[in-house]
């Protein structure tokens, strides 16, 4: 039985209806496009809780390949930068879990740059989490380095990864296949959907030594 492709015109207008629909979401100013079953948000949004609330939503619908946030936040009560970069350092040098020393912060109209070294994928989420806590923060670009303060073996972590993998109910481990090259690990094959391809993503980047993740794995839905 064939499987009958959604159309970018129906999968825009899914989007659309999807997200003026959610009573969370304040989706009078989002703007949507669609080209391959890639859908863009674009316009402005009250939060960040929103904005992410609007990628779930979107992200979840049949015919959505991926999806492109460029959803503004634009807050309602807008901090000047020097008293962003002034929070955001308060916020990273509060967590016990990050080394604010080795961080640069710089602000510019409310979009905070993270630049520096980290030792772990955790590390630099978990400062780029502290930067997105701030008030009027309206974006965040995390270009933190992992650089392990013990480097692994590329087998290593070639083989933890495809351990994880392995084990996760949600992927079919037997068509991904896993490359690492001084920490940096390219995943190609297929699965079966988006929610598949950013798991693996994410089982990559949770995997100790790994520095930087290439994923080309295709989806076939």
């Amino acid at each position: 039985m064939s499987i009958r492709v959604r159309g970018d015109s129906e999968v825009r207008h899914d989007v659309q209806d999807a997200l003026a629909s959610d009573i969370r979401l304040d989706a009078s100013r989002i703007e949507v496009e669609v080209a391959g079953g890639v859908v863009s948000l674009k316009g402005t949004i009250p939060s960040l809780w929103q904005k992410k609330t609007a990628w779930e939503v979107t992200d979840r619908l049949k015919g959505v390949l991926s999806v492109v946030n460029e959803l503004k936040v634009v807050s309602e009560k807008p901090q000047r930068d020097e008293q962003i970069r002034d929070d955001v350092l308060r916020a990273l040098a509060g967590d016990i879990w990050v080394d604010e020393g080795r961080i640069d912060v710089r602000v510019d109209e409310g979009v905070v740059f993270l630049t520096g070294t980290v030792e772990a994928y955790t590390e630099k989420t978990y400062a780029e989490d502290d930067a997105w806590s701030v008030p009027g923060v309206s974006e965040v670009t995390n270009d933190l380095a992992i650089v392990p303060r013990v480097a692994r073996e590329d087998e290593d972590i070639a083989v933890d990864l495809r351990t994880e993998l392995f084990r996760n109910i949600r992927v079919d481990p037997d068509k991904i296949f896993v490359q690492v090259c001084e920490g940096k690990v390219t995943l190609r094959g297929s699965v079966q959907t988006v929610a598949q391809k950013w798991l693996a993503d994410d089982v990559a980047w949770w995997t100790a030594g790994v520095r930087e993740v290439n994923n080309e794995l295709y989806v076939l839905a």
